[in-house]
């Protein structure tokens, strides 16, 4: 009962903060104009933007089933699909909540141990953060006259009014060593404490799945992996360009500068990023001479776009993970053999 107070507390508090966002946001813009321009859009790229995300989720899957083989795990495909795309509907409650929500989905359907899931997730999300950093580099090297402008008005200047970068590292440093000593002296004086077991074993997993990346035999498949999720990444991005009159001048290279701005957004602790993704990708198109309302446009095109097929298909992947049942494993609960396909 007290969980379920809290999670219906965390639920509200974001939700608030969502919907103060996404008006801020929004803010002076004529909706009964934005809903006819959006209404006039050629819904077949918009269309094709939502499919990408979702055989992104299929290999995302994949990929997180290499990372568990070292614990000699072997999950079927589809319930790795199920387990992500799931994770992904818990997130449009409560930030991060899907982190946890698809382990349980995976313990449920193949009995893999939630301290071993949740390693590799954490390692999982390292990745992406990595090949995040070298899509920001390459995109800077390759035009960084250009994208320079974006970064140094909307990024450096006014992080450097409110803070030098000296005192930010120091700062960052301090924060660092001190939650390292806390927790150093909280599991010294509560060895027995049940927080303490609880992040004892969550920071256990993690480390385990740092080393499972190491142990991991098809390296080259989970670097294959991680292209093709990033390739289904860059085309939502890109296809949704040809959507809208506004935007169908715009490259595959500047797709990729979207992409990186919109990832930046969809990080924010809001709802799947509602409001802060909106924000930063028609700030990112303004520098291409569009204006505010173009850009907030093709934002909502391609965010509405992907919240909805989380909807649909997360939803039938929670339908079957948790409501339908499984004769296969109810028949290994109660002892009862599988019968064998003729």
């Amino acid at each position: 009962m007290k969980k379920t107070f809290v999670n219906i507390l965390n639920f509200l508090l974001f939700f608030s903060v969502t919907g103060v966002v996404v008006y801020l946001v929004f803010k002076g813009i004529d909706l009964k104009y934005f809903i006819e321009k959006i209404l006039s859009a050629n819904f077949f790229y918009v269309f094709i933007s939502g499919i990408s995300g979702i055989i992104a989720f299929y290999f995302r899957g994949l990929r997180w089933k290499l990372m568990l083989k070292p614990f000699g795990y072997n999950p079927k495909d589809m319930n790795m699909y199920h387990a992500v795309a799931v994770g992904y509907i818990a997130n449009m409650a409560i930030p991060r909540l899907g982190e946890v929500v698809r382990c349980a989905s995976l313990k449920k359907t193949d009995k893999v141990e939630v301290k071993h899931s949740m390693g590799t997730v954490v390692t999982e999300r390292i990745s992406d953060l990595a090949v995040l950093f070298l899509l920001v580099v390459f995109v800077f090297i390759v035009k960084a006259d250009f994208f320079g402008a974006f970064i140094n008005e909307q990024i450096l200047i006014p992080l450097s009014k409110k803070i030098t970068i000296s005192t930010l590292g120091l700062v960052i440093a301090g924060l660092i060593l001190g939650g390292v000593l806390f927790l150093w002296w909280i599991f010294k004086k509560y060895p027995d404490n049940k927080f303490v077991s609880k992040t004892k074993t969550i920071l256990k997993g993690f480390g385990e799945g740092l080393i499972s990346i190491y142990k991991m035999e098809d390296k080259w498949l989970f670097l294959l992996y991680t292209l093709i999720i990033w390739f289904f990444y860059w085309l939502m991005a890109y296809i949704v360009f040809f959507a809208i009159e506004p935007t169908k001048g715009l490259t595959g290279m500047d797709a990729i500068f979207i992409l990186i701005a919109g990832s930046f957004g969809m990080v924010a602790p809001v709802q799947n990023g509602f409001g802060a993704y909106h924000w930063i990708v028609s700030q990112a198109l303004m520098i291409y001479g569009l204006s505010r309302e173009d850009g907030l446009l093709y934002a909502t095109l391609v965010h509405e776009t992907q919240v909805v097929m989380v909807l649909i298909f997360g939803s039938i992947s929670s339908y079957i993970v948790f409501f339908k049942k499984n004769k296969n494993y109810e028949s290994e609960q109660i002892g009862i053999p599988e019968k064998e396909n003729n």
